[in-house]
């Protein structure tokens, strides 16, 4: 793959080149298989090392911060012509059985909306209208793992990175990250986790970021801008305390507002245009306050409520000027859908989740090769636009799943794959035994 050659320099580990097993792995992850872990990957790519690759994902030190820099910026010039970008965050879970793959535990999984054995991740996704690619992430280490030092050595967690930090706290790492690395966005968007948390919220403004969130419908807020000076008639008990004004202190819930205001003052607006013809929503948006009861003043937002065609609701919360259109703000809150599809590409298409790596290090480099592996299908569409404007991910793995090599087995060597797995099978199943 030539396009491996922009990046081969971050595959050279004191002085030995580590590229071939790299590209060998980037070809296996936009191949075709149905599974993608490394032992799949060497009985389907051709010159491939099954311990090469190994000792690439697990163990070798290339540096996959560096790798993420170098995407990031290709991201950046390959949606430089798009208006309007933006950062979206999300978290995505992976299933895993047992626990000793770093960070799972049983927790809530998005993907099966319940709660099970799985690893979170925490991922910054760069956007414009329909292209998105994914530029950052994050491990989600939950306290139990944080805490356990054995299962921490074990799967190699530097030791630095043995502290329990939430996902809200990941996030502002990213958008901060994706700042020092020059991203251009206008703003950042994120579903009820990241909306919903004061913190996160305050650290975006503290440096100046314009944000949409998503937020839950019993959310309170303030319909007028509540009155924070001191009461006139104070007694030394409460002297120093704020009012909060009479009725214009009054919160309400983002679903009496809803009730109270959405049917008569919603308008249709479009969205996007999808292969189906263009989506049409009701939106409505008011002015609303947000005040912690001990700020030294509440907060403007922009509360932004669509109703999609089936009738669902989606609520969320900006600070955008007062005199952004309600047309934009609609376009902003549906544009998060791309992230949600850029997961469901890269797990469905560039074994993303389709791992068979237990330690930290494994993890961090196999999302870095499925960075790189979406960022070259992207630039592949984006090129092809022109001629080809309904290019998907998939169309793209089938036609490089033909032009690189694969290997083409005789029915000996399919036998000799399959008895070798069983050897492994057998070697674990040994193992858990002696345990």
């Amino acid at each position: 793959m030539r396009f491996c050659d922009d990046f081969s320099h971050h595959f050279v580990v004191k002085g030995r080149d580590v590229g071939e097993h790299a590209r060998s792995y980037l070809s296996g992850l936009v191949g075709t298989q149905r599974r993608k872990n490394i032992g799949r990957i060497g009985e389907d790519v051709e010159a491939s090392n099954y311990q090469g690759m190994q000792q690439l994902i697990s163990d070798s030190p290339w540096n996959e911060r560096a790798l993420m820099d170098q995407i990031a910026d290709c991201a950046n010039d390959l949606l430089s012509q798009e208006s309007d970008r933006a950062l979206y965050l999300d978290e995505t879970s992976f299933v895993k059985k047992g626990n000793a793959s770093v960070g799972v535990q049983r927790q809530y999984c998005g993907r099966l909306g319940k709660l099970e054995n799985c690893q979170v991740g925490v991922f910054g996704c760069l956007g414009a209208g329909k292209r998105a690619l994914l530029v950052d992430y994050r491990l989600f280490l939950p306290e139990a793992w944080a805490q356990d030092s054995e299962r921490c050595e074990k799967t190699k967690v530097p030791v630095e990175k043995r502290i329990h930090r939430t996902k809200p706290e990941l996030a502002l790492e990213i958008v901060k990250e994706a700042r020092r690395r020059g991203l251009k966005f206008e703003w950042v968007g994120g579903d009820e986790v990241y909306g919903n948390n004061p913190e996160l919220i305050a650290g975006l403004e503290e440096i100046g970021e314009t944000f949409l969130m998503d937020v839950p419908l019993n959310l309170h807020v303030y319909e007028t801008e509540p009155s924070l000076a001191p009461q006139a008639n104070v007694t030394a008990k409460t002297r120093g305390k704020k009012s909060r004004g009479g009725e214009a202190g009054k919160t309400r819930t983002v679903a009496a507002l809803v009730k109270d205001y959405f049917k008569r003052e919603s308008r249709q607006i479009t969205i996007r245009e999808t292969t189906k013809g263009a989506m049409r929503v009701r939106i409505w948006v008011k002015t609303v306050w947000q005040w912690d009861g001990n700020s030294a003043q509440a907060r403007r937002r922009l509360l932004v409520v669509r109703q999609e065609a089936d009738g669902t609701f989606k609520y969320s919360l900006s600070n955008a000027s007062a005199q952004t259109s309600w047309e934009r703000l609609g376009k902003m809150q549906g544009q998060r859908f791309w992230i949600e599809r850029a997961f469901q590409d890269a797990k469905s298409e560039l074994g993303m989740a389709q791992y068979e790596i237990r330690g930290w290090r494994g993890w961090h480099h196999h999302m870095a090769m499925v960075c790189l592996a979406m960022l070259f299908v992207v630039k592949e569409r984006v090129n092809a636009a022109e001629e080809t404007p309904l290019l998907s991910t998939r169309d793209v793995v089938e036609l490089l799943d033909y032009y690189l090599p694969r290997k083409n087995r005789t029915e000996a060597q399919v036998l000799a794959s399959l008895n070798a797995r069983h050897a492994l099978r057998q070697r674990d199943l040994e193992r858990h035994q002696k345990k």
